[in-house]
């Protein structure tokens, strides 16, 4: 198990401080670049004005810069510069009084060129120096007079000299050094200052997700009534799910209730016809050897045993319904002809002053599954016949409507009201007891309605201002012939 938000944060913090710490880098090396270049090219302009002050004339090589009362930097002092020159053979020409004893390193470049590097100079600080090898500028009165002098030999020929000037480097060290502190100094404020606002906006983002799982955390078996709020506006993402855990905890809520009445309606229907039951044993015992005697308790164990079958074969039924167990399995069924043999099999000879009348057209077949529509007609018979008064007539009709077969069966009703059509597919809901039949559990339109699911119909009940009891059950498919 881990934490979302630990996550987030460590991962924006984590990637913010790669990104970042490359840029720094990049940053630093681009201007620590530049500002080495900006020093070069200052140290490249100190060595051509060494370079200008340069010339060769008919006495030879003079350097200007070499006078005492020029360029002072060059003398021994706090922080001197330095510079040395050598002919093309490697002889020490001059080099500056700041290097007394010593010398400086003469790297090789190719005439014309020059080259950088980095020493540590004589009095111990670090340095950098320019080579540069070059041709000195011959100086004479005029041109006719320098080819004369030329031709005499008295002009000497310029060769290639080499000049090494150096100078120390604290200066651009301690710009490197504030340039680098500046740029990660402010990189690692930068970082911290964003640790911190993502912390706050992340801790902040997911508090919606945290007072959620904080309230279906607190939710249990106990308190499945409780449900989910939030203050304020709702988020996009978060909304859906509150929305759906909601609808899930009122499923829950009722899955329960009917639970808990389930329970109570099978042990109220089971312990009336076990009292029964024990009763008649009872009486049994006490009552003298009698045949008539015995065989009345015999019927009476018997319609006993078959009401708590009856019962018990619908639970089951109900239960493999709603796991799924039951399939259904469609063949052709002659619809009016269906009809007939299942008023017959559910009256059985009872309710001989009731009939039904049909207005279902004559070879209307329908493709659908025998024995759950059998057990759907039985039951809505059944009904029909035990709370409808006396000599009244059980109506049933079908028709094709928009591609599929629509069945309604009416009559009138026994003291029934609007508010109890949303509770007649309840289990065990019955408005009152069939009159002169005691056989009813409550569950036939419960029944009815687990069936038409698989069946893939729809059920709908109504009352009408008449006091006519309806239920209307739609798609059925008529059976096509090829």
């Amino acid at each position: 198990m881990y934490s979302i938000r630990n996550r987030l944060n460590y991962t924006i913090i984590a990637s913010m401080v790669l990104l970042l710490s490359l840029a720094a880098v990049f940053l630093f090396v681009r201007v620590s670049a530049h500002v080495e270049e900006v020093f070069d090219t200052a140290l490249f302009d100190k060595a051509s004005a060494l370079i200008s002050l340069t010339e060769l004339d008919e006495e030879g090589l003079e350097f200007d810069f070499a006078e005492e009362d020029v360029m002072f930097e060059f003398k021994a002092g706090d922080a001197p510069q330095y510079y040395q020159v050598w002919d093309k053979d490697g002889e020490l020409l001059i080099k500056s009084p700041s290097l007394d004893e010593s010398d400086l390193p003469m790297i090789g470049t190719s005439t014309g060129q020059h080259q950088f590097a980095d020493l540590q100079l004589p009095d111990g600080r670090a340095g950098r120096l320019i080579e540069i090898v070059f041709m000195p500028r011959v100086e004479t009165e005029d041109d006719e007079d320098d080819a004369a002098a030329t031709d005499r030999g008295e002009m000497p020929s310029a060769e290639p000299i080499t000049l090494v000037y150096a100078r120390e480097r604290d200066t651009l060290d301690a710009t490197l050094f504030a340039i680098a502190t500046t740029i990660f100094g402010v990189i690692i404020a930068v970082l911290l200052l964003s640790a911190l606002l993502i912390w706050r906006l992340v801790g902040s983002g997911l508090s919606p997700l945290s007072s959620l799982a904080k309230q279906v955390g607190e939710i249990d078996e106990s308190n499945l009534e409780a449900r989910l709020t939030h203050e304020g506006a709702q988020s996009s993402e978060i909304a859906p799910i509150e929305k759906q855990l909601n609808h899930l905890l009122e499923r829950l809520q009722s899955a329960f209730e009917r639970e808990k009445r389930f329970s109570a309606n099978v042990a109220h229907e089971l312990r009336t016809p076990l009292s029964e039951l024990k009763t008649l044993a009872e009486v049994g015992r006490m009552l003298p050897a009698d045949d008539a005697q015995v065989d009345a308790f015999f019927n009476d164990v018997g319609e006993i045993s078959g009401q708590m079958e009856k019962v018990v074969i619908t639970l089951l039924e109900l239960t493999r319904s709603e796991a799924g167990l039951l399939r259904s399995d469609p063949e052709d069924i002659e619809l009016s002809r269906y009809c007939d043999e299942i008023w017959q099999h559910a009256v059985n000879g009872e309710a001989s002053d009731k009939s039904l009348v049909k207005s279902i057209p004559q070879g209307l077949v329908v493709n659908t599954d025998r024995d759950k529509l059998g057990m759907i007609l039985s039951n809505l018979f059944i009904n029909a016949v035990s709370y409808s008064p006396k000599e009244s007539e059980i109506h049933i009709a079908a028709e094709i409507r928009n591609d599929s077969v629509v069945l309604e069966v009416k009559n009138a009703s026994i003291d029934l009201k609007p508010e109890d059509i949303v509770h007649m597919k309840d289990r065990f809901w019955r408005k009152q007891k069939a009159h002169g039949n005691s056989d009813h559990s409550g569950l036939g339109l419960t029944l009815i309605d687990a069936l038409a699911k698989i069946m893939h119909l729809d059920v709908r009940l109504n009352l009408d201002s008449q006091q006519i009891f309806q239920v209307t059950i739609s798609g059925l498919q008529p059976a096509i012939h090829r």
